[in-house]
């Protein structure tokens, strides 16, 4: 009796080294270093920001689709992009200025672009305005609004005196123009007004429509008709100034983007899932999550009842928690934020939640289909020109797979867990077949 249990074990651990041995040779290991070349291009001045609207943006589009057909992915309902329209700031070749004039016309002084003042990039409805005291001002210590033929101006000071932040891009917002300066340039400018003299200002952006493109594809599942689940990240950033100074974007949002390219070819060597799995490179994020609202306008009735992780600033080198990030409406009980808090805690990653509509989770969440951002959360260098590859983590990016890839197998290979232990399975399998037979060799 005990030599046929010892011959059924044997029969067993061969069975499961055999399964194991065929994961491990065909799964693709997920490599941190792969996805810090991806965002070393990704983040590169040849990209030049990625701002929506630019052709370092198209090329950046068209970088993912050729980088989703390498890996064998199909093009989402048969195509790799999604169009949709909207407007963009578009950079002019004028030189910018910003002036005082006395009452006969002539110039006082000229301040200096980058050093005394600078474009936001919020918006720019108008790019231009010359005004006195006599026109509608309110200021304060730190701002000076003016409003003049039905627009609104801010000239404002930002925190620490410092130039170098960019804001996205928002046409909804309610002023036509914002205007940085430093504090002794916004002191000078209201001195200036309160002697009768004229205040001028360019800005060479002005808005324009255009078409631009999400990335979408998918592996295709067994049951084609169940709600898919969608991965995803943001690949656009805020371009450059009029300085040339490039807003690289390395951890926001190359980062999620280059996670979402590695994380493709992990998921694509697990074999058939049991529904289809999207990969969605969102654009115009920073546009006020523009091209996650155009892709669920469009396929909400076929997305319905999904599971959304969506991946914007992984990799930071900060001693950060990882951020389960929900919609502003959410709660540690939202069934996705409980099941992704779950497996940090038997994982043993710090984590912390976020209820915020500040990602491309915002309009899934709002159509009642869940929906999550995992981040790293780290405001520290983002929108300004120090966003670098040199700042990026591996550390923080194997955080982030340790965690995304149960959820994948969870929810899209019915929580096999051979595909999690296969590694563990195989070895000791291995050990048992070789302590079997070198038992089994003694007592012959």
């Amino acid at each position: 009796m005990l030599k046929k249990l010892s011959y059924i074990l044997l029969v067993v651990l061969c069975t499961l080294i055999s399964f194991s041995f065929q994961i491990y040779v065909s799964t693709s290991s997920f490599d941190a270093n792969s996805v810090k070349r991806y965002i070393e291009y990704l983040s590169s001045d040849t990209l030049k920001g990625r701002l929506a609207g630019t052709i370092e943006n198209d090329l950046t589009a068209i970088y993912l689709k050729n980088e989703f057909e390498k890996i064998n992915l199909k093009p989402y309902k048969d195509s790799y992009f999604q169009k949709f329209d909207t407007v963009y700031p578009y950079k002019t070749k004028d030189r910018p200025y910003l002036t005082i004039t006395d009452s006969q016309g002539f110039l006082v002084k000229e301040y200096k672009y980058g050093v005394d003042y600078k474009e936001d990039l919020l918006n720019f409805k108008k790019n231009n305005l010359s005004f006195t005291k006599k026109d509608k001002l309110l200021w304060s210590n730190e701002h000076l609004q003016i409003q003049k033929d039905n627009n609104n101006f801010l000239f404002y000071t930002p925190e620490s005196d410092k130039l170098n932040f960019r804001s996205s891009f928002i046409n909804s917002s309610p002023f036509s123009m914002y205007i940085m300066t430093t504090k002794n340039t916004i002191t000078e400018l209201k001195s200036y007004l309160k002697e009768d003299y004229t205040i001028n200002c360019f800005i060479p952006f002005e808005t324009k429509k255009i078409s631009l493109n999400n990335v979408t594809a998918y592996i295709e599942g067994k049951d084609a008709s169940a709600p898919p689940i969608i991965l995803s990240a943001h690949f656009d950033h805020i371009g450059s100034d009029l300085a040339g100074n490039v807003y690289t974007g390395a951890l926001d949002n190359a980062s999620g983007t280059a996670f979402l390219l590695e994380l493709s070819k992990y998921v694509q060597s697990l074999g058939k899932p049991e529904r289809n799995i999207l990969f969605v490179g969102f654009n115009a994020e920073e546009f006020g999550c523009l091209g996650s609202k155009a892709f669920v306008d469009e396929y909400k009735h076929s997305i319905k009842g999904s599971k959304v992780i969506n991946f914007d600033m992984i990799g930071s080198n900060k001693p950060v928690p990882l951020y389960i990030m929900g919609g502003s409406k959410d709660t540690e009980k939202t069934a996705l934020i409980k099941e992704t808090s779950e497996i940090c805690s038997k994982n043993k990653v710090t984590f912390n939640y976020l209820f915020e509509d500040a990602s491309d989770h915002e309009y899934f969440r709002k159509q009642g289909i869940d929906a999550i951002t995992l981040s790293d959360s780290d405001t520290s260098r983002i929108h300004t020109p120090s966003d670098k590859s040199e700042f990026i983590s591996s550390d923080s990016i194997e955080r982030c797979f340790n965690v995304v890839s149960k959820s994948i197998i969870k929810y899209g290979f019915k929580d096999n867990w051979l595909l999690i232990y296969y590694r563990e399975v195989f070895w000791t399998s291995l050990i048992g077949i070789i302590i079997f037979l070198g038992v089994n060799k003694k007592t012959t």
